[in-house]
């Protein structure tokens, strides 16, 4: 099943302020996350952003070609999962220590290196674990639905595969996130189950 995420023609996602044409808005799936209240970013991720104000410009585009097997690859060679002390987001460009947010963060980076005109497509998530524990992401949006990179599991899948509790998400080309209700994410997990049922 993984195997065909490859193939897969991603669709950019735009924000109601940068404005998607209707050809782009047909093409989103019906498994896209839903919309959240938006609210300020986490103050680790501002911090990043000012440090490294070219990750977080978001040009904008439509369509690219899915290399998240390869980027997966690649990523999981740079970033050996550690548990770190604090709350300090960072990419990492050479083979080293890094936790879920270094992981989303060097992921994101070199999809954006590799297609910078798709950049909004690529979108940091925050969610709670199973035991609760807080945890970041890389969300991409495709003609598929929401596909979800987490160093955790060692494939990419869908966002309704995870066992997860969502919480914000980065907007494209915004200084603000998006926050999820519980009943958002309930509502539009239903709906994609009871689509799959058809």
């Amino acid at each position: 099943m993984f195997e065909k995420l490859k193939y897969i023609l991603l669709v950019l996602s735009l924000s109601a302020c940068m404005g998607t044409g209707p050809e782009d808005q047909a093409l989103i799936s019906a498994g896209a996350m839903p919309k959240g209240e938006k609210v300020p970013p986490p103050p680790a991720f501002q911090a990043y952003c000012e440090r490294n104000p070219e990750d977080c410009a978001i040009p904008s585009s439509a369509r690219l070609n899915n290399a998240l097997d390869r980027v997966n690859y690649e990523v999981r060679k740079i970033v050996i999962p550690t548990v770190e002390e604090g709350d300090f987001w960072q990419r990492l460009d050479e083979v080293g220590p890094g936790d879920c947010e270094d992981f989303a963060l060097t992921f994101r980076h070199k999809l954006r290196a590799m297609f910078p005109t798709y950049s909004a497509a690529f979108r940091l998530v925050t969610a709670f674990t199973e035991d609760g524990q807080y945890h970041a992401v890389l969300s991409i949006e495709t003609n598929r639905g929401t596909i979800i990179c987490d160093v955790r599991f060692p494939n990419c899948a869908l966002w309704t595969e995870f066992p997860y509790t969502w919480r914000m998400r980065e907007i494209a080309g915004a200084n603000t996130w998006e926050i999820f209700s519980p009943e958002q994410i309930e509502t539009a997990t239903a709906a994609i189950k009871a689509r799959g049922r058809r």
